[in-house]
């Protein structure tokens, strides 16, 4: 047998060890190496296929409901309007994760979770609501990074475009920030420090 060979055997049954415990970084990583070491042997891409649907799984869109993200689960980009896509992520990953022909842990929850996320952006009048309902969460969180602005700011139209930089098609731009709270003196009234607290 060749040594290469039962080196990434012994690795993917301590990748499926590590499944078993929920290391899904550990997995992941012995997969990678099995898949260095031994690209043609089956198991890997199925133990990488669990890892990535069981890690989308646990990022929630909106930490308050625990409302799944569909579309990290069957890895696609959120913006996706494209149903050939989504059929063809879905189907790829079915293969992958079906219970009959993946044997390792886990399996069968990636399977169902990956038939969930069909079902949803499958369905035009789901996956409208899901989407929807997603935009407004994306709102309330701060454009769906999880962050709220809490600080006051305040806006300044400016009237023409800044000049263009010589020999170049590109502008010069300095723009300032000042925390607010601030109030600056003039030169010209001998202010000498550079503002004061107001």
């Amino acid at each position: 047998m060749n040594t290469s060979k039962a080196e990434a055997e012994r690795l993917l049954e301590i990748g499926e060890e590590l499944l078993q415990k929920r290391d899904l970084k550990g997995s992941r990583e012995i997969a990678i190496l099995v898949q260095e070491t031994e690209p043609l042997l089956e198991g890997s891409d199925q133990i990488l296929a669990i890892v990535d649907v069981l890690e989308a799984a646990e990022k929630p869109l909106n930490l308050n409901n625990h409302h799944l993200d569909w579309y990290a689960i069957l890895q696609i980009n959120r913006n996706s309007q494209d149903l050939n896509l989504i059929k063809k992520q879905y189907r790829t990953l079915a293969l992958l994760l079906h219970p009959d022909k993946n044997p390792f842990s886990f399996s069968e929850l990636a399977f169902k979770l990956v038939s969930d996320a069909w079902a949803v952006l499958s369905d035009p009048a789901q996956k409208a609501q899901y989407d929807k309902g997603f935009q407004f969460e994306s709102l309330e969180n701060g454009n769906g990074n999880g962050n709220k602005c809490d600080k006051s700011f305040h806006g300044v139209s400016i009237g023409s475009l800044p000049p263009i930089l010589p020999g170049q098609e590109a502008y010069q731009v300095s723009w300032g920030m000042f925390p607010m709270g601030f109030v600056f003196e003039s030169l010209e009234n001998g202010g000498g420090d550079s503002g004061t607290r107001k």
